[in-house]
């Protein structure tokens, strides 16, 4: 079967020069030794003969190439290290056609125009224009080669990336690029004070404040310096390299999205934001107090059977079914023991089956706690999500998912009973694992036995101001040191509307707040 030769493709190379005339003629070799490999095995001659003349025509406009700078010369060296992967990994009509494509869009794009007429001192990114969607790079080895080291394509590193990544649960929004600032409003006091009255009685007055928050966009990257004899003897090197740089910026936005502390240029996380804390806390501390004076009026509700307190103030933090205790109450008073209450609104509270006793309001001081204080008796670790769940899911905030170090779910999927059951604390659905109906986030970034909660969808949002990208770019001193320079880059904004529907804590310390004591 014939094989073709550098006349058969009609290329000429009159008027070239020094590295543009070689890279040319090292072009049109590669194409010939992939042109008469695939004559062995899956191409005919003729359909081979028919695709090449159209890539010659291409092929023979290098000849206007002579004017570039060393910048465009090493971006089409690129396609030839290409065309290499696609000898060794064997060929096919589908793959030339691939193939042709991926060399227009590089020939057509605006960028490369740029570049070659010399408006711009870097390429920018091809996308797109990699091995991917064009053929599979596998180990095949070819005997009978001079070599006695055999080499395959695996790059293998001990350090091995994270699965999932603190984004992949956020809603993830695209920025304007109009504007690096974002703003809301946030609610921070309320007074939600309706009352029934007569029908010409006055109706009482609520208020809110209400501040305006901004949030800027900062940017995060890093980049790599790489030497260009080592993209070319190992190329597939550059596929570990393309995955390590993303994934090195992925990692530190992981670490400054939860526990950024905001100085300089830093993200201000989730677990630093002011309200966020452990439903542990929650739980073991007093969520609404008030000292002498702080309770405008106690009365008889109900005929008697129930005591109405009014406070001087608002008090939107209390909620309903929580623990009230007073002191400073006559001696024997039923408020000098904790009572479950009633809200009626943010100033008035009812104490139903209290019977009222007169007292001096003026008196009173009070604590309220959270309900699920000792209210467990020998709690699992299901009873202790399940209690965290409770008490976040409050308003228009719903916890949606709970974060967890591999090692603590497993820890939770591991807890038998007395007598050495598994009690099956972890369901999978889907591939999903959940505990009480709420799917588990299985990420490696939170320490063990911590535990994130929230509501991931509406609560926080990751705004991408300049989504992550890579970029060759070269310069003097890169090109002295014969080397090639990767950066990888993002912008983004990241605005916690509601830190408040987020909990940052200890497992353990939760079981301990929950459990009746012994």
């Amino acid at each position: 079967m014939k094989k073709f030769e550098i006349s058969d493709l009609g290329l000429k190379f009159d008027g070239l020069k020094g590295e543009t005339r070689e890279l040319a003629e090292n072009i049109a070799k590669t194409a010939l030794d992939v042109c008469n490999k695939a004559l062995e095995n899956t191409v005919s001659a003729e359909e081979v003969e028919e695709k090449f003349k159209e890539l010659s025509e291409k092929a023979s406009e290098i000849k206007e190439l002579k004017q570039l700078n060393e910048d465009l010369v090493s971006q089409v060296k690129n396609l030839g290290e290409t065309i290499e992967k696609l000898k060794k990994a064997g060929l096919s009509m589908d793959t030339i056609n691939k193939l042709d494509e991926k060399i227009a869009e590089m020939l057509d794009s605006e960028k490369f125009k740029d570049f070659a007429s010399g408006n711009t001192r870097k390429s920018g990114v091809f996308d797109g224009f990699s091995l991917k969607g064009i053929v599979n790079m596998t180990s095949n080895y070819t005997n009978g080669t001079a070599l006695i080291t055999q080499q395959t394509d695996k790059v293998v590193s001990k350090t091995a990336p994270k699965k999932l990544h603190v984004r992949d649960i956020l809603t993830v929004l695209q920025g304007d690029p109009e504007y690096p600032n974002l703003a809301f409003a946030q609610v921070y006091d309320v007074d939600r004070n309706a009352r029934y009255v007569t029908e010409n009685g006055t109706l009482p007055e609520s208020s809110f404040k209400v501040k305006e928050v901004q949030t800027g966009t900062k940017r995060l990257g890093t980049h790599l310096n790489i030497s260009k004899r080592m993209l070319k003897s190992r190329v597939y090197v550059r596929s570990y390299i393309l995955n390590m740089l993303p994934e090195a910026v992925l990692m530190a936005e992981d670490w400054n999205i939860l526990f950024g502390d905001g100085n300089g240029e830093n993200l201000l996380g989730i677990a630093n934001h002011t309200g966020v804390v452990g439903v542990e806390d929650i739980v073991t501390n007093a969520v609404a107090t008030g000292a002498a004076r702080s309770v405008n009026a106690v009365a008889t509700y109900n005929s008697g059977a129930d005591t109405l307190i009014t406070f001087t103030n608002p008090q939107p933090d209390i909620l309903d079914g929580m623990k009230i205790t007073f002191t400073g109450a006559a001696s024997g008073s039923p408020l000098l023991t904790a009572k479950s209450l009633i809200k009626m609104n943010d100033r008035q509270i009812l104490l139903r089956g209290v019977a009222y006793a007169s007292e001096t309001a003026a008196n009173l001081a009070w604590s309220v706690q959270n309900a699920a204080y000792h209210s467990i008796e020998d709690p699992n670790f299901e009873d202790v999500v399940k209690t965290i769940f409770a008490v976040m899911s409050y308003a228009q905030y719903t916890t949606n998912a709970i974060v967890l170090n591999p090692i603590t779910l497993n820890k939770i999927e591991s807890e038998k009973d007395t007598i050495g059951r598994n009690l099956g604390l972890v369901t999978l659905q889907n591939g999903v694992k959940y505990i009480a109906g709420i799917p588990v986030i299985e990420y490696n970034g939170i320490p063990a036995d911590k535990y994130l909660v929230g509501d991931f969808a509406t609560a926080a949002n990751l705004v991408d101001y300049t989504s992550l990208t890579l970029e060759w770019a070269e310069d003097v001193n890169s090109k002295l040191a014969n080397q090639v320079t990767l950066i990888a880059q993002e912008e983004v904004i990241f605005p916690v509307y509601m830190p408040w529907a987020f909990a940052y804590g200890d497992l353990g310390s939760v079981k301990t707040a929950i459990a009746v004591p012994s």
